[in-house]
């Protein structure tokens, strides 16, 4: 799975990267798997799966997704 972080998304991992690619053995809940990486749901505004957008918390990833997350939109 390719996991993109925009953002300050990347903050949660070592060496803040924009891009990651996972190893995923089964299908997992996408929010277990941020879970797991130490990236709190709250952080993310967006979650995109293949080109669609997906609820957070109920959405499933597969080995061979491209998942793709960001922050939520904020301004003055």
């Amino acid at each position: 799975m390719i996991l993109h972080l925009s953002g300050q998304i990347s903050f949660y991992l070592p060496t803040h990267p924009s891009q990651v690619e996972l190893e995923l053995e089964i299908p997992v809940r996408l929010s277990d798997l941020l879970a797991e990486l130490g990236i709190p749901g709250a952080e993310i505004g967006l979650a995109v799966v293949n080109g669609e957008m997906v609820d957070l918390q109920t959405a499933i990833v597969s080995p061979q997704d491209v998942v793709k997350l960001f922050p939520p939109v904020s301004g003055g």
